[in-house]
């Protein structure tokens, strides 16, 4: 089966730069993917209606939702304002080839959930599917509510010609993915979801069922490494392959290669899409990778001097970001110099390899040397992932470091073609 999108227009529309100023920020980068939409509102219940976000205010009300849910919650982190901006505004090239629709429910005029729907053309050709996205959800427990958000979302993604709805993702899957089904007793780890135990109740009574796991590690540092693992990794050195650290003086460079070698090493990966090597780059960001990267924990692994694979791991900057509260200011930042140093938590976040190097204990190697270097800093442990589940090589490998599975998300779908 070949899909292929029978109108561009349903998506460029939406990627046009907005000419509109209303005035309620200073900014240079000039609108928002929502400030075109014409406004609608939907009641259900007679008590609950949903709202399409159309400018500035009610954007900033939708990002504010998340605090409301999660006030009482120990264990949230709160996402920065200026990350959930930047991937609304026009300028997004995932906007290039993507549309959305954001939604507020209020419940007798209260503001109590929200919910975006997304749809990723070049996800739906890469799958040959029309595969249409919920994200960003959330809501208070009463499924009458969340009814409402998932039946707004469900009618525009048929609406547009959807067969299915999946989630939650928020646009991306590195951007947000699963609600989280086992480990709750803890915070989130970087780039982890995190979401209440009810929300999987909410998605199964609209009928929401299973689509993927995708799994958590842990690495309990205070023990020894696996002795087979430091073997593997000696097996590798002496086969030829070095290990270098990221040179951040060089970040332009870097990121030129990294982002290649990263779209041919996860282009077999679930849920991750074919897009152009500038659309990664902008993801991630020059600017932010040259000072946030930690040199000695983005590990390559060259052969002959060519990057043959990479390891991208971080401290858990969570545990910083938690204390941040969603703000990014001078003192926010000082606060950050400041209570880093207290991590003691790392995240391996990210591992490719080329397809030809793999089963060479390429990824033992870096491995090995990552958690190392995490054992000098006295970290108590890692995090690994998150892992598809069905990505057994992943899972072969990670277990070799002694790993065990420490949380699970799900990412839920619905036929929209059943009647």
């Amino acid at each position: 089966m070949v899909f292929t999108v029978s109108s561009k227009s349903n998506y460029q529309d939406y990627s046009t730069k907005s000419k509109v100023n209303n005035g309620f920020e200073k900014d240079t980068n000039k609108g928002y993917i929502f400030e075109n939409d014409t406004k609608e509102k939907k009641i259900f219940y007679k008590d609950i209606c949903v709202d399409s976000i159309t400018d500035y205010i009610n954007f900033k009300k939708f990002y504010n939702v998340a605090f409301k849910i999660y006030k009482d919650d120990v264990f949230w982190v709160s996402p920065f304002w200026f990350e959930i901006k930047d991937f609304f505004k026009n300028k997004n090239p995932f906007w290039s080839h993507s549309i959305t629709r954001l939604f507020i429910a209020r419940k007798n005029g209260k503001i109590v959930g929200r919910i975006a729907a997304i749809i990723d053309y070049k996800y739906c050709e890469s799958l040959g599917k029309k595969i249409g996205f919920f994200g960003f959800f959330e809501c208070i427990n009463d499924s009458k509510c969340s009814n409402a958000l998932f039946k707004t979302v469900q009618d525009w993604l048929i609406s547009k010609d959807m067969d299915i709805m999946q989630g939650p993702i928020n646009g991306r899957i590195d951007n947000g993915c699963g609600f989280l089904l086992e480990g709750f007793s803890s915070s989130p780890s970087l780039l982890s979801s995190y979401s209440p135990r009810y929300y999987l109740d909410l998605a199964k009574r609209f009928n929401l069922k299973k689509s993927r796991d995708q799994w958590l590690y842990y690495i309990d540092l205070t023990k020894p490494l696996p002795r087979k693992l430091k073997e593997k990794a000696k097996k590798c050195e002496e086969s030829g392959v070095k290990i270098r650290s990221f040179n951040r003086f060089r970040t332009q460079n870097e990121v030129n290669w990294w982002s290649d070698l990263f779209l041919e090493t996860f282009k077999d990966h679930w849920g991750y899409v074919p897009v152009a090597a500038k659309e990664v780059k902008a993801r991630f960001g020059v600017k932010q990778m040259r000072w946030f990267v930690d040199s000695d924990l983005f590990l390559i692994a060259e052969l002959n001097d060519s990057p043959v694979a990479y390891l991208w791991s971080t401290p858990d900057y969570n545990q910083v970001f938690k204390k941040m509260k969603g703000r990014l200011n001078p003192f926010q930042l000082l606060k950050f110099i400041y209570y880093k140093k207290n991590i003691n938590i790392g995240k391996m976040l990210l591992i490719g390899i080329k397809k030809e190097f793999r089963n060479k204990s390429i990824g033992s190697y870096l491995n090995y040397n990552t958690l190392v270097e995490m054992k000098k800093r006295g970290y108590l442990g890692s995090e690994v992932g998150w892992i598809d589940e069905k990505n057994k090589i992943a899972h072969s490998t990670i277990a070799i470091t002694g790993a065990k599975l420490y949380k699970k998300f799900r990412v839920f779908e619905k036929d929209l073609s059943v009647k």
